[in-house]
């Protein structure tokens, strides 16, 4: 549940707004604003601190706090996306598809980037956690590995916040909605792709701390395996996507053993002729749009079901 304080918050909040505390006059002391709101004065002590904090009200020893301005600082229209990288703010699939369902329904956006850091997520789920948010839209830190943020994710969904997960949701969570591309058939995909084109020792790189390019391993590999061919253990990549002096090491062992290689991400440029291939494939429905909709009906209806994407 949320915390008592942040409810009062609110309360208050709204009292001000409705000018049953105009600006310029002075809030009721604590003793009486505990009474007033049926709280304990600890409560309303962590509530005024919050309103001093927004500016809403200034407080001066012994004379009290005073309303000095209206704000509806409120979030209970607003929607929080945690995204691991700026360049998704750019794809219509994900952020702009995503915005307009959210405005469609009268949801505001308050965007948070992080890098892929940890502590950055652990920052702005702190931030989730301070506030009557309507909900969360979050595509989790390396998402291929264990969660260091798992325990904040489960005191919001204990708090009943609307979370709606991007590709995979952190172990142990019970239950999650996720909204993913169905990223084990598009490795199969390129890999049958590259077979029919005649390329018949393939390789690749792959991500190590994402879960949607481990899926699409797995897809790749099967397809290898399907079609009876060799699978390379020494021309299979996992790699971060900044490691490029890894990445040119293995492409220079590869060029003695493969006849092509299937890039698994796409923000890796490589010089040279070798054949690498990235994905051509696309959603067939847009991520963003699902993960609006979702949100909406946790809020409507409790809960939603995970959808797996398919790709063209």
């Amino acid at each position: 549940m949320t915390p008592k304080y942040i409810l009062l918050k609110e309360k208050i909040n709204q009292d001000i707004l409705k000018d049953v505390y105009p600006i310029g006059t002075k809030l009721p002391t604590e003793v009486e604003l505990s009474e007033i709101y049926n709280v304990s004065r600890s409560t309303v002590r962590q509530a005024l601190g919050i309103l001093v904090n927004q500016g809403i009200i200034e407080k001066k020893w012994g004379s009290g706090n005073t309303v000095i301005t209206k704000s509806d600082s409120s979030k209970s229209k607003t929607v929080m996306l945690i995204l691991k990288e700026e360049a998704i703010c750019s794809s219509e699939e994900y952020y702009s598809d995503l915005v307009s369902q959210l405005l469609k329904n009268g949801f505001q956006t308050e965007i948070h980037i992080t890098d892929n850091r940890y502590h950055l997520e652990r920052s702005y789920l702190n931030l989730l956690l301070g506030e009557i948010y309507a909900g969360l839209i979050i595509d989790m830190c390396n998402s291929n590995l264990p969660s260091t943020n798992v325990d904040l994710i489960q005191l919001l969904l204990k708090r009943q916040t609307p979370i709606v997960f991007i590709e995979s949701a952190p172990a142990g969570i019970y239950n999650p909605t996720v909204i993913s591309l169905d990223d084990y058939n598009r490795g199969y995909q390129m890999a049958r792709r590259l077979i029919n084109s005649g390329y018949k020792k393939l390789g690749g790189i792959f991500t190590v701390n994402d879960k949607a390019s481990s899926n699409a391993f797995s897809g790749f590999v099967d397809a290898i395996r399907d079609a009876d061919l060799n699978i390379f253990d020494e021309c299979f990549l996992w790699s971060h996507a900044e490691n490029n002096a890894s990445i040119n090491r293995f492409m220079k062992n590869a060029l003695s053993i493969v006849s092509a290689v299937y890039l698994d991400d796409n923000s890796i440029s490589l010089d040279g002729t070798f054949p690498v291939f990235t994905s051509a494939l696309t959603p067939a429905k847009s991520i963003g749009k699902e993960c609006a909709s979702a949100l909406i009906t946790i809020k409507k209806n409790g809960d939603c079901k995970s959808v797996t994407i398919p790709y063209k």
